[in-house]
């Protein structure tokens, strides 16, 4: 009787694990993979949206350092005839630029420079002129350089003129247009696209720009 007790239990012992324990533990498991997927994924996504908060705020600094760099050291191509700025409106600006001017040189010798938005792109592109001494002239603009990517600015002006006194000036002015004469500053407001979590959000840039060499008379 004790030998037949004795062979059940060691039966029992290696019966292994039942159907119910073993549904149990893919439960468990599956329960457990999934934790740890979860905390993978939203590690991955978080370093996604640091890069791309990073990288916007990189390129956009960048952008409008250099545009508000440039824009204040525009320059009249023709001793003050004409004024520093060409044309203006909410989304593009062009420039008379010496980049390479001394400070002991008397006259400028120009490009032309251009900013603009562009199918969501920031856009520099420039053009130079073959002469050396004025009257300049100007070919066609050559190749574009992409400065941002993902401008979200909408209905919102990059650029918006004003005179010394801080009077707003029309949102455009064309080329040859008097009004020209009166811009002595500008307001610059980038505003990029960019992934915070899981959102689509927007950063805003902006800064207010004097020209040095601006023309009020």
């Amino acid at each position: 009787m004790i030998s037949l007790l004795r062979a059940r239990r060691a039966r029992r012992t290696q019966a292994g694990f039942t159907l119910v324990e073993l549904m149990i533990s893919i439960v468990l498991a599956s329960i457990f993979a999934i934790a740890i997927y979860g905390m993978f994924f939203s590690t991955l996504d978080s370093a996604r949206s640091q890069q791309s908060q990073m990288l916007a705020q990189s390129t956009g600094r960048t952008a409008i350092d250099r545009m508000s760099s440039e824009i204040r050291q525009a320059v009249s191509p023709d001793d003050g005839l004409t004024p520093p700025i060409i044309s203006l409106s909410p989304t593009s600006i062009e420039i008379y630029l010496d980049p390479s001017r001394s400070t002991t040189a008397l006259r400028p010798i120009p490009q032309k420079v251009r900013y603009r938005i562009v199918s969501g792109q920031l856009i520099r592109d420039r053009a130079v002129s073959p002469q050396t001494t004025a009257p300049f002239s100007y070919g066609a603009y050559g190749a574009p350089e992409v400065l941002v990517d993902n401008v979200q600015n909408g209905a919102v002006p990059l650029f918006s003129p004003f005179t010394e006194d801080g009077v707003a000036l029309a949102a455009t002015i064309n080329a040859g247009d008097s009004r020209l004469r009166d811009v002595a500053q500008t307001s610059l407001r980038l505003i990029i696209g960019q992934k915070t979590g899981g959102k689509a959000t927007t950063m805003e840039l902006n800064t207010d720009v004097a020209l040095r060499n601006s023309i009020r008379l």
